[in-house]
């Protein structure tokens, strides 16, 4: 069986930006592959019920900007009560997931689709099961690594240290987009895609700039997706 194609989303930290990021990639791709295009968020926290599922969840916010034909309960096969770690999550309320389980979940997912989306929890190091991270999901799937990053004050570190452990790992980096959190960029933020690339050579794909509140209707997501390097992440050349 050929290897599925697919990007894994993953951020300089939690609150980065990467299901805004996940919306703008997934509206943009849906109508470029259609039926041949999926999205997966394979462990969310913080969902308490059905009506947080279906309105307030990530996978939903996505879902619903890109038309997305798939299941709440497909698109996030594992999810918590609480707002934590997906490991601490899963242990609060007596689950056990193995890691042979999720790995096993998105592998048959991705193997469905010509390219899917694959969005992470928070960061690298985040705890998803016992004894295995998110940098160990990334590694297992053999899927290219794009790294959402905040322009603030302490986001050149937090994205060198994210770009220096996924080259440690041997995961193949698509890119870096900058997410911008200020309508009226200091100095920091002015200069930080050009600090970021004197250290690492990494691409930079695309800039999102500040948005007043989380927008995800399709307008908007479709003008900022003109600021996003698509073709590099259909067609990478690592």
């Amino acid at each position: 069986m050929n290897q599925p194609k697919g990007l894994f989303i993953t951020g300089t930290d939690t609150g980065v930006g990467k299901t805004l990021v996940a919306a703008i990639l997934a509206v943009a791709l849906q109508q470029r592959l259609q039926q041949g295009f999926s999205y997966l968020k394979p462990m969310e926290s913080g969902i308490q019920n059905l009506e947080d599922l279906r309105r307030k969840s990530d996978g939903a916010r996505v879902k619903k900007a890109a038309d997305l034909p798939h299941s709440l309960e497909s698109i996030i096969p594992f999810r918590f009560r609480e707002p934590l770690a997906p490991l601490l999550a899963a242990q609060r309320q007596q689950q056990v997931i193995s890691h042979k389980t999720l790995l096993n979940t998105v592998r048959e997912h991705l193997h469905q689709y010509e390219f899917t989306l694959v969005e992470g929890a928070g960061g690298l190091m985040v705890p998803l099961c016992p004894g295995y991270l998110v940098e160990n999901l990334i590694s297992d799937l053999q899927l290219p690594a794009l790294v959402i990053c905040r322009s603030t004050l302490g986001g050149i570190n937090h994205t060198l240290l994210t770009l220096s452990r996924l080259r440690q790992c041997n995961i193949p980096v698509a890119g870096i987009i900058i997410n911008h959190a200020t309508g009226n960029p200091g100095i920091a933020e002015q200069n930080f895609a050009a600090l970021v690339r004197e250290f690492d050579q990494v691409a930079i794909l695309g800039e999102i700039p500040y948005l007043p509140q989380s927008a995800f209707d399709k307008a908007t997501l479709l003008t900022l997706a003109e600021k996003i390097d698509l073709d590099s992440l259909i067609c990478p050349t690592f």
